[in-house]
């Protein structure tokens, strides 16, 4: 069966219900998956109705005041509706986990985002004694996003190892064997990315936490002109808002210098390309009735760059819609 002739019936089904897809390029982060993400080793929440085969609809509409991260300020709005399918071994405690969603990508103003994205995410945990976990994951991303707003393939091996302190405290590793490819004509930007890091997890009472994270990826690129070290610093505040209906707030920011290989001139000096980029994110969430869940989202992006071709300003207002679905 054809996929492109099988999206307009998809689109219509999305635009009853809908919800899912991982992160993707102009739109909303995805509503909170019922459980464990790449980045988690284990359930944050308990979901209300535990399954180990469900799928997922979904609908994300988005304003974007800057679509291309650059001085022309181009806004765009966009729509994301998304299929998924996800499995678990086990409700409760999970060794295995896949999840396997595709997402129309449409957005005005503008046709360099459009397209059909898949992402294929497997992962597998071991529990080692009362307080090592450790997971590994390997993520096939075809035509989806990437921090960077590329629209490339990737493909990630990462592995994790968390140890617990205690019931309110863990502490996670991470690192990863990252490969990016994009098509014609930007193979220049073709790239092996790993990266390493570590985050610590604090949980405090009525269902509140903090988090705070650090990563280091270093881009090889083909070309020179896309080398550079990466520095990430994180933080996270998450808390129920109106805990009667189970609403969430999560509050982030993120802040990412990066170091250049090439070098550009300022003041008639050759010097190594630097940018500071920082990323606020608000999210509420609420859950409609217990299989349709409302997201959301503020977010904005700043980047300053000794390039003076390379400052911008972002701002981006989202919805997102999710359904999950079983027998």
């Amino acid at each position: 069966m054809n996929l492109k002739n099988c999206f307009p019936a998809l689109m219509l089904v999305c635009s009853f219900a809908v919800q899912g897809q991982t992160t993707a390029t102009n739109r909303p982060p995805p509503i909170r998956k019922q459980t464990s993400s790449a980045g988690t080793l284990e359930q944050e929440k308990a979901p209300v109705r535990m399954r180990r085969i469900w799928l997922s609809l979904t609908m994300s509409t988005v304003y974007d005041s800057n679509l291309d991260h650059d001085e022309t300020n181009l806004n765009s709005f966009g729509f994301v509706p998304s299929v998924g399918l996800h499995y678990r071994d086990n409700v409760e405690k999970p060794n295995f986990e896949a999840d396997y969603e595709v997402g129309l990508h449409r957005y005005t103003n503008s046709n360099v985002y459009d397209r059909v994205s898949q992402n294929l995410e497997v992962a597998y945990r071991k529990y080692l004694g009362r307080k090592w976990q450790a997971r590994t994951t390997g993520v096939v991303s075809l035509k989806g996003s990437s921090e960077d707003r590329d629209v490339d393939n990737e493909y990630v091996l990462e592995q994790q190892l968390q140890y617990r302190f205690n019931p309110a405290n863990r502490l996670r590793f991470f690192g990863a064997y990252r490969v990016k490819r994009y098509p014609t004509p930007d193979v220049e930007k073709n790239a092996i990315d790993p990266y390493f890091g570590a985050r610590f997890d604090h949980r405090l009472a009525q269902q509140r936490r903090w988090e705070v994270s650090y990563r280091y990826d270093k881009n090889r690129s083909a070309g020179v002109k896309d080398r550079y070290v990466r520095w990430t610093h994180g933080a996270l505040f998450e808390t129920p808002v109106r805990r009667a209906v189970h609403d969430l707030l999560t509050l982030e920011v993120r802040y990412a210098p990066r170091l250049y290989a090439r070098q550009i001139k300022v003041d008639g000096t050759r010097v190594a390309r630097k940018d500071q980029r920082w990323v606020f994110d608000a999210v509420y969430e609420r859950p409609l009735s217990t299989d349709v869940r409302m997201a959301l989202n503020y977010r904005y992006e700043t980047r300053s760059s000794n390039d003076s071709e390379k400052n911008f300003n972002s701002h981006l207002l989202g919805v997102t819609f999710g359904f999950d679905w079983w027998k």
